[in-house]
C-alpha cells in the first residue's frame, strides 16, 4: 500500500496490486462524509447501533464518533476489517490532524480488537476481523450499515444477493444500508433482498449513490 493524494489534498490507500483506493481520489473526507454520515446516521434519532462493512484507515468511524460527541447521541460501533492496516501507515495520512481529534484517531486504533471499548460517552466502538461471509448477524439489530468494502469488481464476494439479504434480516425495520456504490447490480440485488431504493446524488460530483430502507 502507498499514499495517494485526493484532488482535494489530503491522502487516501492505494493499493498497486487491486489498482484500488480506499477512499474516493476526488476527496476522501468528503466523500464519507457525505455518503456514511449525511446519507446515513444524519438520517437517524436517537442512540444507535451501526454496523461498517470495511474499518479501513478508521476514518467512518473518526467522523461517526466525532458526530456522536457534538449531537450527544449514544452510538455502538461494530466494524469488519479481515484486513487490518497498520496504524504506522495510516498515521501518515493525517485525518486526526485533519479533523482536529488525532488523539480520538489515535484511540480508535489502539482499541482492541473483538471486545467492545468505550472510546468516549457516546461511542463505543466492537472491531472484529471475522469476515461478513461467515458472520451470523443478530437479527433486527442495526439501525444503519455502511457498507463500505472495495468496489463490485475488486471485491464481487461482498456484492452478492446472499450478503444483502443477510444485511436485510441484521437491519432494524425503519433502518438504512448507505453506500457510495451506484451500479445496476447491487440495486437489483438490494430490492431482491427486501429493501427500497434511493438513489441521491453522490459525493464529489458524482450523479448517484444508493440508499438502501427497510
Amino acid at each position: 500500500m502507498e499514499l495517494q493524494e485526493t484532488k482535494t489534498g489530503e491522502y487516501t490507500l492505494y493499493i498497486p496490486s487491486m489498482d484500488e483506493t480506499y477512499h474516493s481520489r476526488n476527496g476522501a473526507i468528503t466523500e464519507a462524509i457525505h455518503v456514511f454520515l449525511h446519507e446515513g446516521m444524519q438520517r437517524t434519532t436517537g442512540n444507535i447501533e451501526i454496523l461498517e462493512i470495511g474499518f479501513g484507515t478508521g476514518l467512518n468511524a473518526l467522523l461517526t464518533a466525532q458526530y456522536a460527541a457534538k449531537t450527544c447521541r449514544k452510538v455502538t460501533y461494530h466494524t469488519l476489517e479481515p484486513f487490518q492496516v497498520p496504524f504506522d501507515l495510516v498515521r501518515k495520512i493525517g485525518y486526526g490532524e485533519l479533523l482536529e481529534e488525532p488523539i480520538l484517531f489515535a484511540e480508535l486504533h489502539d482499541a482492541s480488537w473483538e471486545n467492545k471499548i468505550k472510546i468516549h460517552e457516546y461511542f463505543t466502538l466492537h472491531k472484529t476481523t471475522q469476515k461478513l461471509e461467515y458472520m451470523n448477524l443478530t437479527a433486527n439489530r442495526y439501525d444503519v450499515i455502511y457498507f463500505d468494502a472495495f468496489a463490485p469488481k475488486k471485491q464481487p464476494e461482498l456484492w452478492t444477493l446472499d450478503i444483502f439479504s443477510k444485511l436485510y434480516k441484521a437491519t432494524k425495520p425503519g433502518g438504512i444500508l448507505t453506500t457510495y456504490s451506484a451500479a445496476g447490480q447491487l440495486k437489483r440485488d438490494l430490492k431482491s433482498a427486501g429493501f427500497s431504493i434511493e438513489n441521491p446524488t453522490g459525493a464529489n460530483g458524482k450523479r448517484e449513490m444508493t440508499v438502501a430502507l427497510k
